[in-house]
């Protein structure tokens, strides 16, 4: 199923998510990170038209009614906001101990850091000129 292409674009289906340990290893590796507070992103390009999310939530963040609560609200972020953000990447979310905030401030840290993590990505990408 192409997530582009739901009947709402808004949806937030299964493939808009990483799954598995392969792909969030595999982000991780890709050693492009950037944070802002209570958050840590690292990206990496994925070759696809949309962008998908996964979040690392530790228990050091609280008890499992506090992760969820994060967790809820920066997947609810991504859902809101993700067609403003950068696109064809893969977002990996890493949360650090912090009392849950609303929607609104999880989707502008958001926004900020992809912003720049895409930047440096194009970057990276650029062959020098000399």
């Amino acid at each position: 199923m192409n997530p582009t292409s739901t009947k709402s674009s808004f949806g937030f289906s299964r493939d808009l998510r990483l799954r598995g340990k392969n792909a969030f290893t595999r982000v991780h590796k890709g050693k492009l990170r950037r944070e802002s507070g209570v958050l840590l992103v690292y990206a990496i390009p994925n070759d696809l038209a949309f962008s998908r999310i996964g979040l690392a939530v530790n228990r050091r963040v609280g008890n499992a009614i506090r992760r969820n609560q994060i967790k809820r609200r920066i997947r609810e972020a991504f859902r809101l906001h993700r067609h403003e953000w950068p696109q064809g990447y893969d977002w990996m979310v890493v949360v650090r101990p912090h009392h849950p905030q609303s929607i609104e401030s999880y989707a502008l840290v958001l926004s900020h850091i992809t912003r720049r993590l895409d930047d440096a990505c194009h970057r990276k990408t650029e062959p020098d000129q000399a």
